[in-house]
C-alpha cells in the first residue's frame, strides 16, 4: 500500500495486531500477511461508473488440497466439496484484516462503508471456472521446477504437431510471458506448416 511515511506502514501491520505480535485472525494465520491491490481506474477510467473506483485485492494462499474421495462425484459435487476448504470463517476473517489495514491509509479510513458490489474468488471458484488443477492460476505448479527453463517446452515430446502455450509451458505465466509463447508457438506453427506445404509439392 502506498503509504506517506515508514510509521504509517508500521502502523498498517499494527493494526492487525491487539499488541503487535499476535494476530487478531485465527490460528490458521502465522503472522501478518502481504497482499497485493490493484487500482484499475487510476489508469483506465472504463474500469468502473463516473464517480466510482474500481480495486482488486489479491492475498496469497494455498492451493487446493487433492483428495482422491472425491474423484467419484460429479463434478458439481466435487467442486463443491472442494469450495469448502475456504469457508466463510476464513474468507471472513482474511476481508476484515484486509480492511482493516487499508483502512489505515489518508482517504480510506472508511473504505468499507463505500463497497457497492464486491466478487470474492478462491482457488475453488477458479477450479470451477476455469477448470484450473488445485486452482492455481500458475498452472502445474509455481516450485522451483515448475520456472523458467524448467516448465516444459512448447513443442509436445510424443506429437509432433501439438504444441503448448500458456502459463503451464515457457516462458512462464503472467499475460507478457503467455503472449510472448503464444507469438512463438504462431511463428514454429507457421513454420511447419510451411514445411509440410514444402514436402508436399515435392512428392
Amino acid at each position: 500500500l502506498s503509504v506517506g511515511s515508514k510509521a504509517a506502514a508500521q502502523e498498517s501491520w499494527k493494526v492487525l495486531s491487539d499488541d503487535g505480535n499476535e494476530m487478531n485472525l485465527s490460528d490458521e494465520f502465522d503472522g501478518p500477511f502481504n497482499f497485493y491491490v490493484h487500482r484499475a481506474a487510476k489508469t483506465d477510467p472504463t474500469a468502473a461508473p463516473s464517480g466510482c473506483d474500481a480495486i482488486m485485492v489479491l492475498v496469497p494462499s494455498t492451493t487446493l488440497r487433492r483428495d482422491k474421495r472425491l474423484a467419484n462425484l460429479s463434478r458439481s459435487e466435487a467442486i463443491g466439496k472442494y469450495k469448502e476448504q475456504f469457508g466463510e470463517k476464513i474468507l471472513s476473517e482474511v476481508r476484515k484484516a484486509v480492511l482493516e489495514r487499508m483502512s489505515v491509509i489518508d482517504g480510506l479510513q472508511d473504505i468499507e462503508e463505500h463497497i457497492v458490489n464486491e466478487v470474492i474468488d478462491t482457488p475453488g471458484t477458479y477450479a470451477d471456472f476455469y477448470n484450473l488443477a488445485a486452482g492455481t492460476p500458475f498452472a502445474l505448479s509455481h516450485g522451483f521446477s515448475q520456472l523458467s527453463l524448467t516448465r516444459p517446452g512448447s513443442q509436445s515430446n510424443d506429437l509432433d504437431n501439438v504444441m503448448f502455450v500458456g502459463a503451464s509451458s515457457r516462458p512462464g505465466n503472467g499475460v507478457p510471458l503467455v503472449l510472448l509463447g503464444a507469438r512463438s508457438v504462431a511463428a514454429q506453427a507457421l513454420k511447419k506448416l510451411s514445411d509440410f506445404s514444402s514436402r508436399s509439392s515435392l512428392a
